[in-house]
């Protein structure tokens, strides 16, 4: 029994069509798929941005963008999400990079042999003529079989007619993999695409077509994968080099001039103290003149002089004296965390200024192509726990913002590789606010004691990342990176993927940081921050801690650098400072931060973090306090 292979043609009238945006990474798609639904979708020259697809109907087409692949496969979450969509579509949009053909008509002729309607969008012609290339338009289309059009999404080029010719949608009735089909069963229920999948030893398309035949035939089948992916991707390559020498040529001698800018970022010697200075830059804007300057100002004056004694006058002189509204007036305005003065301070006062900042670095980082070329260099170090070198910036920016961080794991990769990259966040890594503190004590301590609370930490996050690759289930996820071209940030694309990324996050956060909000401020009500308080003494005292060290944690459960302000109330000797700091470096994360791990990830991984990070730092402090004890 042999499925009704897809349509040879496509056509798009009054009946439901879906059509997919299909590419490599930075060939365009977002932008493209921008210029086609006038809704503004996050475009970038990084890949990974796309993972979440966005549809949208228009009439009776339903448009959706795709996470960017190279090949139709299952090798990553990107290639998983793309083919499910590929294999359910009417149509394909295959956007093309026509200064990266070589790399690109892979996935072209991919496509074409699965016998999926598609029109070819020719992208960034505009870059073509910059890299001194010239394309054959007509002979490419007589190659491929499909329509071809040029066009350059960034400025609108040609998308009409892109749009003019989606009905031409087509695919050859033949390729030159049809001869492959002999070694499946000659009554295997499958499509051409489905096919095509199974000699290239895709084994969830195996899986999805021997489902069925189970169902039809009521009984086992052998599995119908085949795997001569080797023979077919040689084969394929061998066409794709064929069609590139025919169609692409050099207009004149030369190098583009940015090349050598890009030969300077991937070679060790020069492109690592580049990155380094690159990485001190944005950690200084996110860490000194955001967190500290820029916070500092808007929620120690603006909020903490302004807004909130205002708010307290106004709630105090609106509600009556009874004990109904004592309890509301507390949950609106107690110092912890009131829902008028504190959270909105936090919300406005902390969380914009730094989320609209980290959106901008990076939407700038993403636009010129340095973020692929940063994670090509960090790689090799990170894969030592577990992580590929897009952990790099979450780690980076963690210095600045935890909170932050945990938002750009999105762009680490694979699920298991976010939570490691969440996990070590949350433990061993201090915000700016925090670090600032935590020096300022340790200048008096002295540099010794500086290096030892250093290697602690560092050792606390090899240690960790090396188990959470060892018991997490999966496999690491290599890093596989096409680099995408240096180039100028355009400034309209940052802006607005800056402010719509911010205006998003807010929607989703705010909410969710207040319903924590009141949740605490409730808990601090009926007084269980003080029985947190009193049920710590017996592990303060293990470490050889005054009991007033448990207001100090307390103080971390809301805001980390709150805990390592508390240290300097106390009186304590140099050994006690010391364990003092390392407990509430590795103490849990502060409200802000479980908060975005809450979204960021499930409750159970939440759970676990937090759990975690109270028996990581009291067992560290531990053994610290019992070796200062025998050394010293």
């Amino acid at each position: 029994m042999t499925r009704e292979d897809p349509m040879r043609s496509f056509t798009s009238d009054d009946t439901e069509t879906s059509v997919a945006l299909v590419g490599a990474p930075n060939a365009g798609k977002s932008a493209l798929f921008k210029r086609l639904t006038e809704e503004y979708v996050d475009v970038s020259n990084y890949s990974g941005t796309t993972l979440k697809t966005t549809s949208v109907t228009m009439g009776s087409t339903e448009l959706t963008d795709t996470p960017g692949i190279n090949g139709v496969s299952s090798f990553s979450e990107e290639e998983r999400v793309t083919r499910g969509i590929i294999l359910d579509t009417d149509a394909v949009i295959n956007v093309v990079d026509g200064t990266q053909l070589d790399r690109d008509l892979f996935l072209t002729l991919q496509l074409l042999d699965m016998g999926v309607p598609t029109v070819v969008a020719l992208n960034m012609m505009d870059e073509v003529a910059a890299a001194n290339l010239e394309l054959d338009i007509d002979t490419l289309e007589t190659a491929l079989g499909v329509p071809v059009v040029p066009t350059v999404a960034v400025t609108g080029l040609g998308v009409d007619e892109l749009q003019n010719r989606l009905s031409e949608a087509s695919a050859p009735a033949s390729t030159p993999i049809d001869s492959y089909y002999d070694a499946l069963p000659d009554d295997i229920d499958a499509t051409r695409a489905e096919k095509t999948l199974l000699i290239e030893g895709d084994e969830p398309t195996a899986r999805r077509v021997d489902t069925r035949n189970l169902v039809a035939d009521g009984g086992d089948t052998s599995p119908a994968v085949v795997d001569k992916r080797e023979t077919v991707y040689r084969e394929r390559r061998t066409r794709v080099q064929s069609t590139v020498e025919t169609v692409e040529h050099a207009t004149t001698s030369g190098e583009p001039s940015k090349k050598w800018l890009e030969d300077l970022l991937m070679r060790p010697a020069t492109g690592i103290p580049i990155v380094s200075g690159l990485l001190i830059a944005v950690f200084y804007f996110m860490g000194v003149v955001v967190a500290q300057m820029v916070v500092g100002y808007t929620e120690e004056i603006l909020f903490g002089r302004y807004y909130n004694p205002a708010v307290e006058t106004v709630v105090d002189n609106l509600l009556p004296t009874t004990e109904w509204a004592a309890h509301v007036e507390f949950l609106l305005i107690n110092d912890n965390l009131g829902l008028l003065t504190i959270t909105v301070q936090y919300i406005l006062g902390v969380l914009v200024p730094l989320v609209a900042a980290f959106y901008l670095v990076i939407s700038i980082l993403e636009d010129a192509g340095v973020l692929p070329r940063l994670a090509v260099l960090a790689d090799r170090g990170l894969n030592r726990i577990g992580l590929n070198g897009r952990a790099v910036v979450p780690l980076i920016v963690g210095m600045g913002c935890v909170t932050m961080a945990v938002i750009s794991t999105q762009m680490v990769g694979s699920r298991r590789e976010q939570i490691i990259t969440t996990a070590l966040l949350g433990l061993a890594i201090p915000c700016s606010a925090q670090i600032g503190v935590i020096l300022g004590i340790l200048a008096g301590l002295g540099f010794v004691w500086w290096a030892g609370y250093l290697l602690v930490l560092l050792g606390v996050l090899g240690v960790t990342g090396i188990f959470l690759d060892r018991v997490l289930p999966g496999d690491q996820e290599a890093l596989i990176e096409q680099l995408p071209r240096v180039r100028a940030p355009r400034p309209r694309n940052v802006a607005r993927k800056a402010s719509n990324r911010t205006a998003a996050f807010l929607r989703e956060a705010a909410p969710l940081f207040a319903g924590t909000a009141v949740v605490v401020s409730t808990l601090d009500y009926a007084g269980v921050l003080d029985a947190i308080i009193t049920a710590l003494r017996p592990l303060t005292a293990a470490l050889g801690l005054p009991a007033s060290f448990g207001q100090v944690l307390v103080l971390g459960l809301i805001r980390r650098d709150f805990a390592a302000a508390g240290m300097t109330d106390l009186t304590l000797g140099a050994p006690q400072t010391f364990v003092g700091l390392v407990v509430i470096t590795l103490f849990v994360p502060c409200i802000l931060t479980m908060t975005m791990i809450l979204k960021e990830h499930d409750a159970r991984s939440a759970l676990l973090m937090w759990v975690g990070s109270w028996v990581t730092a009291f067992t560290v402090g531990g053994l610290a306090a019992a070796a200062l004890e025998v050394i010293l």
